[in-house]
């Protein structure tokens, strides 16, 4: 077996999830954990983006509205509403800070074989390029894999729009 084919039969956990009727998807380690929707506080003064601060058993946590940052739309609250959270270096002060995606639904964590991840093309997508990382093919369907260090980036994040 040579190391192209061998790439190709490893296997990474993806969550998928539900941006309307558009499914994503991210590398799953870099998931910290998933909540329900919950009441958010509103932050004066904020990126479009930044919906406000949740508290997560205590930890008052930063929420971005997936659908705001991607410029497509904004999230509607239903029950089904979740929150992704990820721990994100903040470089300014050397430290790994909790940052929410609010996303329409969590669907499932699969795994992904390396010859179903592709390249993205250079055209054809709803969303900028620069927050998707690769495409899947999964289930007969292609699927945006996002790139969190460009979706969650706190210098953008944090310039007031």
């Amino acid at each position: 077996m040579n190391t192209l084919e061998s790439l190709s039969e490893i296997s990474t956990q993806y969550l998928f999830f539900a941006l309307g009727e558009e499914k994503y998807a991210v590398k799953s380690n870099l998931v910290q954990e998933i909540v329900e929707f919950r009441d958010i506080r509103k932050v004066p003064k904020s990126n479009s983006a930044i919906k406000g601060i949740a508290n997560v058993r205590g930890d008052l946590v930063p929420v971005v509205d997936l659908k705001v940052r991607l410029e497509i739309g904004e999230t509607e609250v239903t029950k089904r509403t979740s929150l992704i959270i990820f721990m994100v270096l903040n470089k300014i002060k050397q430290k790994n800070i909790p940052i929410a995606l609010m996303v329409d639904l969590v669907d499932e964590v699969d795994d992904i074989l390396g010859n179903d991840i592709l390249e993205t093309p250079d055209f054809g997508t709803k969303v900028n390029q620069k927050y998707i990382e690769n495409i899947i093919k999964y289930n007969d369907d292609y699927i945006s894999i996002l790139d969190i260090n460009f979706v969650l980036d706190i210098n953008e994040l944090s310039q007031i729009e």
